[in-house]
């Protein structure tokens, strides 16, 4: 059965490994260390301007669009990819002001699903937090991606958080979550490899919440993306990453004893790069909130591998290895709870409607 302290572990996670990694997004590890001590960065830094809050990336913003978007889906009776593609228009017009194509205008209102709460009218989701130009770029195209129709050839691992809440509602259907996440994730990336790896990351996390061991859920994984023309490179980086995490002993470790092993899997701004840093974490590490701040203290795209392995962690064990000040702190903590809720909610109707 799903488990609501997996639902908010997972969103909560990933929206404090996302704020974890966001000052680090852009800095080498040279600058890291200079900036933030020998062990790297270990704790929120918050922003004075923002009252105090660590602020998230577009990974979150993504992340949580995609949970509006299958709100929306449950309430309109629509497939969740339709779903979605509104969740991420609104999140279009609100980064870039353009005015709402023909047919798109009420997308921008408060919709029946939003009785309790409204993402839109969240600030934090109106600021432009680096967000990668291929996906703004694909929303602008009045064509939508999908796996059969390219609109580009992007690779970037933006593509990957908006798995998260997917993987949780297909809980119970590991191989129809990664279908529909490669579609989702088709709508913004039309290389195969990238929304391979966004199916990838929908089956993975419902694996995971159906109590299957990490490893065992790698296995299941790569067997998925064996049968897909494009999942070569992610199942060889994935093995890679296994395969590095069991070259080191069990037990603790100092963040840098890890990062030749990250940077032999890429730099994580790819989207099997990032995929296989965060499983790399997760794997070496025995402890959940170190796994998270190894996955963000690398040169590379900080921000997704953070707020993937903490999503991963999240559903393994539950809130409770997230700080309590993590929560706090975080600009978009409270609003993920709620959002948190209303998708284990919705999936609960699901479920017994079906029955």
């Amino acid at each position: 059965m799903l488990e609501i302290d997996k639902v908010r572990g997972a969103l909560l996670g990933e929206v404090c490994g996302d704020a974890l990694g966001y000052p680090m997004k852009t800095l080498t590890t040279g600058k890291i260390i200079r900036r933030f001590g020998p062990f790297g960065l270990r704790t929120m830094i918050t922003s004075k301007n923002k009252k105090a809050k660590a602020l998230v990336s577009d990974s979150t913003q993504m992340m949580l669009a995609t949970v509006d978007g299958l709100l929306w889906s449950d309430a309109k009776k629509l497939s969740s990819s339709d779903g979605v593609y509104r969740g991420f228009m609104r999140w279009f017009y609100s980064q870039t002001g353009e005015e709402p194509r023909r047919g798109q205008k009420s997308w921008t209102r408060r919709q029946p699903h939003e009785k309790d709460l409204c993402l839109v009218r969240e600030k934090f989701m109106h600021e432009r937090r680096m967000p990668e130009t291929g996906v703004l770029n694909a929303l602008s195209n009045e064509e939508k991606g999908t796996t059969d129709k390219d609109i580009n050839n992007s690779k970037g691992s933006a593509v990957l958080t908006r798995n998260i809440p997917l993987g949780i509602l297909y809980w119970d259907k590991p191989e129809e979550a990664f279908s529909v996440g490669a579609e989702i994730s088709a709508l913004t990336h039309s290389h195969a490899t990238a929304y391979l790896a966004g199916g990838a990351v929908a089956s993975l996390v419902s694996y995971l919440i159906n109590g299957i061991s990490l490893p065992k859920s790698i296995d299941k994984v790569n067997y998925l993306l064996s049968s897909r023309k494009g999942g070569e490179n992610i199942i060889k980086l994935l093995t890679a990453a296994v395969e590095q995490a069991n070259k080191h002993p069990a037990g603790k470790s100092g963040v840098w004893e890890h990062l030749d092993s990250i940077r032999s899997l890429g730099g994580g701004d790819i989207a099997e790069e990032a995929l296989a840093i965060a499983v790399y974490c997760a794997t070496v590490m025995d402890d959940p909130f170190e796994a998270v701040i190894t996955a963000a203290n690398h040169d590379g795209c900080s921000t997704v591998t953070g707020a993937l392995t903490g999503a991963l962690e999240g559903i393994r064990f539950g809130t409770s290895f997230l700080p309590a000040y993590w929560v706090e702190c975080v600009e978009a903590s409270e609003i993920t709870s709620k959002m948190a809720d209303m998708l284990f909610e919705t999936e609960e109707k699901q479920r017994l409607t079906a029955q």
